[in-house]
């Protein structure tokens, strides 16, 4: 059973990505609650869903249960939980949508090199880079939601949209998204050079 902990904490990440939206945006579920509370509940289980991230590899490795499957599936896991909150966060008129595309292109190209070395039998964990990238991104999207508990309910109220206006309050977590992004862009190279080897032809 502790060998098959790590996946397990994986799946139960990405179950939680659902979870994390129907509250995140606005629908028939979650439009009896203030902003606040959605925000909140979301929050919580993002971090539930970070410090999952934390503690699933390290399961595996004092268990010696790393499997290629989990090497396969925790990136997965990751990229499904960051690029949906970054996606929600967008649609909400929070975060720019320029470098959520860096980021998403950046995740698409480092995924289709591990697709192109999994074809050829070998499967690329995630590097050093990779897991800085990955705890820039969740830092960055948890200070967004800090940001969005401590604001106070009137200015909710007082802008057009939700978050349809651009305010001051947002350009901290536009300076570190777009430093995450450019990180996450950079952070593509040293997978390139493992995998190139597999991708030749």
């Amino acid at each position: 059973m502790v060998k098959k902990l790590p996946n397990i904490i994986c799946w139960i990440r990405m179950l939680l990505v659902p979870l994390i939206i129907l509250f995140l945006v606005e629908n028939p579920v979650s439009a009896g609650l203030s902003v606040k509370t959605r925000f909140l509940i979301s929050g919580i289980a993002f971090g539930v869903a970070i410090f999952s991230d934390l503690i699933d590899g390290k399961i595996a490795r004092k268990y010696d249960a790393v499997t290629n499957f989990g090497k396969f599936l925790d990136p997965i896991a990751d990229k499904f939980l960051i690029l949906s909150v970054l996606i929600a966060f967008v649609e909400l008129g929070i975060l720019s949508s320029v470098p959520v595309l860096i980021i998403l292109c950046r995740e698409l190209v480092v995924t289709g090199l591990r697709l192109g070395a999994a074809g050829k039998g070998a499967v690329v964990a995630a590097n050093y880079w990779g897991k800085i990238k990955t705890t820039m991104q969740g830092i960055t999207i948890g200070i967004m939601f800090v940001f969005v508990a401590l604001l106070p309910e009137t200015l909710f109220a007082e802008t057009s949209q939700i978050y349809g206006q651009t305010v001051c309050w947002l350009l901290i977590p536009q300076i570190l998204l777009w430093i995450t992004a450019i990180y996450t862009a950079v952070s593509a190279i040293p997978y390139y050079n493992a995998m190139k080897q597999y991708i030749k032809d």
